[in-house]
C-alpha cells in the first residue's frame, strides 16, 4: 500500500512538472525605459520648451500692441497667438507632473469663453484670472475673443485698443492673460528642464504600471487629451449626444479666429506622435512598440496597427471637410463632420480600453461625458 502511494506520488509530480506555467497577458521583456527616455527626451521636454519660447514672445508681442494698437502690431499680436495656440496642442497631452499642479488645461483652453463674464471683468477692471470662476475667460480662447472678436473688421478691433471708453481695462486684460499664460508655460518649463527641478529624471527613470507611475500617467493623459478632441473639439458643437440636435457651432473652439479645424488637426496629430514616439527619424519608440512586444490583437489586427489606422483615418476625416473652419463646416457639411466624430469616438474604444487592458494599466481620470466606450 506504501508503495503504491508513494508511486501515485511521484506519477503526481511528473504530471505537475510537465504543466505549462500560468502565463500573464501584460508580462513583455520590453524595455519601458527605453519608452519613456524617447518621449520624454524628444517629445515632452522639446514641446514645454517650444510652448514656453512661444508664450514668452506671444507676451512680448501683447505689450508692443497695447502699447502702440496699430494695424502691424495687431497683425504681430495675432500671429504669436496663433503659433502658441497651435504648438499647445501638442503640449496640452501631458498634464501629469508640473502641468498637473499648475493645472494647465484649465489655465490655457476651456471653450467656449464665457463672453458675458470676460465683457464685465473688462467693464469694471475688477477680477482674479487665477479664480476657478474665470476659468472660461481667460487663456487662449479669450485671447480668441480679445484680439478677432465678434466683428471681423480690423478697425473694429483697433477702435477696442484705442478709441473705446473701455480701451485702458481691455488693455490691461489683454497683458494679464497673456503674462498668465507665459508664466504658467515657463513654470512647467522649468519644472522639467535638466538644469531646474528636472521632472524629466523622475519620468525617464521610473518603469512600472502602477497608478502614478510615469507610464499609467502617460497613457491616462493621452487618453484625456484625445477624449477632448473628440468631446469638445467635435461632439459638443454637434450635439453628438442628444441627436445632433441643435447644432452648436458658436461652441467650436477658435470661433472667433476660425481656426478650429487646424487646430484639431494638430492636436490629433499629437496624439499619434507621442502614441508612435517620433520626434524624428530614429526616436520611434513608442506605445506601438510596446503593444506589438505584447502581441495584442484587435479582432485578426494587431491593435498597435488598428489604433495607428485609426489615427490616420481621425485625419483624413477631418482633413475631408468642405471648409475653412470646423464652424463653417457645422453649419455647411455636418454629415461629415459626424464623420470625423465617429472615428474619434472609434478610436477611444482602442486606446481607452484594449490598449490598456493588453498592457494592464488603469485607466484613473474621471470622464464626466458618456463615451459610448
Amino acid at each position: 500500500m506504501y508503495l503504491k502511494s508513494l508511486s501515485l506520488f511521484f506519477i503526481g509530480l511528473i504530471f505537475c512538472s510537465c504543466e505549462p506555467p500560468i502565463s500573464n497577458n501584460c508580462a513583455s521583456e520590453f524595455d519601458q525605459l527605453s519608452l519613456l527616455e524617447n518621449i520624454g527626451t524628444n517629445i515632452i521636454a522639446p514641446s514645454y520648451a517650444s510652448f514656453a519660447q512661444d508664450a514668452t514672445t506671444l507676451n512680448t508681442a501683447a505689450i508692443s500692441f497695447c502699447n502702440t494698437p496699430n494695424t502691424t502690431t495687431l497683425v504681430g499680436v495675432r500671429s504669436a497667438f496663433q503659433t502658441a495656440w497651435l504648438q499647445w496642442q501638442e503640449t496640452a497631452i501631458f498634464e501629469f507632473g508640473p502641468a498637473e499642479t499648475e493645472q494647465l488645461r484649465s489655465f490655457m483652453n476651456n471653450f467656449p469663453v464665457f463672453v458675458t463674464r470676460l465683457d464685465e471683468a473688462i467693464n469694471s477692471g475688477l477680477y482674479d484670472l487665477n479664480n476657478e470662476s474665470y476659468s472660461y475667460t481667460r487663456g487662449f480662447p479669450a485671447l480668441d475673443y480679445l484680439l478677432y472678436g465678434t466683428d471681423t473688421s480690423t478697425s473694429a478691433v483697433l477702435n477696442l485698443f484705442s478709441t473705446d471708453a473701455n480701451s485702458a481695462n481691455r488693455k490691461q486684460y489683454l497683458l494679464d492673460v497673456c503674462n498668465l499664460i507665459s508664466s504658467k508655460a515657463t513654470s512647467v518649463h522649468d519644472a522639467w528642464k535638466t538644469d531646474g527641478a528636472n521632472y524629466l529624471f523622475e519620468f525617464t527613470s521610473t518603469d512600472g504600471i502602477a497608478n502614478g507611475k510615469p507610464l499609467s500617467n502617460l497613457v491616462n493623459q493621452l487618453n484625456k487629451a484625445y477624449e477632448l478632441i473628440k468631446n469638445n473639439k467635435l461632439g459638443i458643437p454637434i450635439s453628438a449626444k442628444t441627436g445632433y440636435l441643435p447644432l452648436l457651432p458658436q461652441n467650436v473652439e477658435a470661433y472667433y479666429s476660425r481656426n478650429s479645424l487646424n487646430l484639431a488637426v494638430a492636436a490629433v496629430e499629437a496624439c499619434k506622435k507621442v502614441f508612435m514616439g517620433n520626434a524624428s527619424p530614429g526616436d520611434s519608440t513608442g506605445l506601438d512598440n510596446y503593444l506589438k512586444a505584447s502581441g495584442a490583437q484587435k479582432g485578426n489586427e494587431d491593435l498597435h496597427l488598428a489604433i495607428l489606422n485609426q489615427y490616420d483615418l481621425a485625419l483624413s476625416s477631418l482633413a475631408n471637410l468642405q471648409a475653412n473652419s470646423l464652424h463653417d463646416a457645422i453649419q455647411n457639411d455636418v454629415e461629415n463632420v459626424k464623420v470625423a466624430y465617429a472615428a474619434a469616438q472609434n478610436q477611444m474604444v482602442q486606446t481607452k480600453t484594449d490598449m490598456p487592458a493588453a498592457l494592464c494599466i488603469s485607466i484613473t481620470y474621471i470622464d464626466l461625458v458618456d463615451d459610448g466606450d
